[in-house]
């Protein structure tokens, strides 16, 4: 682990303790068992958004789409669960990954920025969304009782679908480490001459990396179709940028090459903290919007200030005489 890397993974854990006091301090009931359940069940859409977005900023880009294709994805799932049972919710990663192989397309392909084809991919499945589900209404599950109790009933001390997430990570984070796949979206980022040096497609590792964005991004829509009980076109407005954020704070570079599943989930634990600790201290939400752009600006200036001080380090030092 380099110098540079091991102070990114460090700035999750320790941005949760702070939290975790500072809210402990002014919002008495911010211990109790009940938010940290809260906390942690709120958490897991964030988690596994953040870590999505991981994969495309490892690879040098980025996704703003990411909270409008769990929404489309969320809501086609729940039409399908209501026509083929639960088994139906499988649609939205599906969905995910269709909408990911586009948006990696557009970049790996036709050579658009990450933000005219996100931003564009955010804007269609907007509308589709609301299109699909008559004006945005919400498309309630029939079997919504039993979606709810595997987002909600425990089992060995999580709901089934967090353990499916957590394993999503886990599985993320074996990727990045040990798969050739995840390795090369790491070098595609660090440097995108050694891809050809290897002989891989940078356009198709581009492509790659947008799909696991999309697929994540539609497992994320799943567990919010399951929670609610309820297919949501509506949802997850503004939820790509607290996944920038939490995937910043977990220690992924915008750079690019530099990624640590494990770290983004802290980051978006984080994230989700900081959320629910300012809605039980009652102040505005136009104020908690004001904090995530702070946080994010704040993401922003610790990536640029490790990248300054890993070009230092590389610096060939002086050893005349």
């Amino acid at each position: 682990m380099t110098p540079a890397i091991a102070p990114r993974l460090l700035v999750a854990p320790a941005g949760i303790l702070a939290a975790g006091f500072v809210f402990a301090t002014i919002a008495p009931g911010f211990l109790s068992l009940g938010n940290a359940a809260s906390v942690a069940g709120q958490a897991w859409v964030l988690i596994l958004l953040a870590t999505g977005q991981m994969f495309a900023l490892a690879a040098r880009g980025f996704d703003i789409s990411v909270g409008a294709i769990a929404a489309f994805a969320g809501t086609l799932a729940a039409m399908a669960a209501n026509s083929f049972g639960l088994a139906g919710l499988l649609v939205a990663p599906v969905v995910g990954f269709a909408c990911g192989t586009l948006n990696g397309w557009l970049v790996g392909r036709l050579a658009l920025q990450p933000i005219v084809a996100t931003l564009g991919s955010l804007v269609a499945l907007k509308g589709l969304a609301l299109l699909v589900s008559d004006d945005g209404q919400a498309v309630p599950l029939v079997e919504a009782g039993h979606a709810t109790s595997l987002a909600f009933d425990p089992i060995l001390g999580l709901p089934p679908l967090a353990w499916l997430a957590l394993g999503c990570v886990l599985g993320a984070q074996f990727l990045l480490s040990h798969a050739t796949l995840g390795k090369r979206i790491l070098m595609l980022g660090a440097n995108s001459e050694a891809v050809a040096l290897v002989g891989a497609d940078a356009g198709a590792l581009q492509i790659r990396a947008y799909q696991l964005c999309g697929l994540f991004a539609g497992l994320a829509g799943a567990l919010m179709t399951a929670r609610a009980g309820a297919g949501l076109p509506t949802e997850g407005a503004g939820m790509e940028l607290q996944a920038i954020a939490a995937a910043i704070i977990g220690g992924t570079a915008l750079s690019g090459g530099v990624a640590n599943a494990i770290a983004v989930a802290a980051g978006a634990f984080f994230v989700q903290v900081v959320l629910t600790g300012l809605n039980l201290t009652g102040v505005s939400p136009f104020l908690a919007q004001v904090t995530v752009g702070l946080v994010i600006l704040g993401s922003g200036l610790m990536d640029t200030a490790l990248r300054s001080l890993l070009s230092r380090n590389r610096q060939p030092k002086d050893i005349s005489p």
